[in-house]
């Protein structure tokens, strides 16, 4: 399951399907997740930031090949776009213009397709048309909480589950997520300690940090335009 399939399940109430956040806010976080997966499968990665300020912190590409995977090689093609550019800067073409929407949809077409997601039309007085995708089949995302709580309860989190710590606390939804038995205010704390922690290589981290702070960043953008 892809970076991005795992934040959108814990984007979502189980039982109805409704978003915990904004539409925006998920755009933003999907996106990112996305660029953090191309970067964890070594095709892209962002320039140091110690480097002149024309050169710092800039997408840059290492391999164009195939991942793979179809939604993937989608992000790739649109991310090759923005090659030069600050991930904060790409994601807000992304999520400003059709490929935020483009990308959300595919990921979720692709949870509907494979009966985690359920997909329920509605209509509000008789106008508007609503699309709600309650949860189906629970495991994926009871898996993924498991992992989210056991890296915040102490454990040694890997590369993907620091990544996503990160977009749930940039988007305000990791308190959502942690279970009954966790502190919040220890969970916070640990968050920023994993942050901070080396748990990859650092070429990898760095690019991870970067793109992260930059769904940080843009979502607060979005929230106050």
């Amino acid at each position: 399951m892809l970076l991005a399939e795992e934040y959108l399940l814990l984007a979502r109430k189980e039982d109805t399907g409704k978003l915990l956040v904004s539409v925006q806010h998920l755009r933003l976080a999907v996106s990112g997740a996305l660029l953090i997966e191309l970067v964890l499968r070594e095709r892209l990665s962002v320039t140091a930031h110690d480097l002149p300020w024309r050169e710092r912190d800039r997408l840059t590409l290492l391999l164009e090949s195939s991942t793979e995977d179809r939604i993937l090689d989608l992000a790739l093609v649109e991310a090759v776009k923005q090659v030069g550019h600050k991930p904060k800067d790409a994601l807000g073409r992304w999520c400003n213009g059709r490929t935020g929407k483009m990308l959300t949809d595919e990921v979720t077409g692709r949870l509907v397709e494979s009966g985690i997601l359920g997909r329920e039309q509605h209509t509000v007085m008789g106008v508007i048309n609503l699309t709600n995708y309650p949860e189906r089949d629970p495991e994926p995302e009871r898996e993924v909480r498991q992992r989210i709580n056991a890296a915040l309860m102490g454990g040694e989190p890997s590369a993907r589950t620091a990544a996503l710590i990160g977009l749930l606390d940039a988007t305000d939804l990791l308190l959502r997520v942690i279970s009954p038995e966790t502190d919040k205010r220890a969970a916070r704390r640990r968050a920023k300690e994993i942050a901070a922690s080396d748990w990859g290589a650092k070429a990898v981290q760095d690019a991870i940090a970067q793109v992260r702070a930059s769904v940080g960043a843009a979502a607060v953008v979005a929230a106050n335009p």
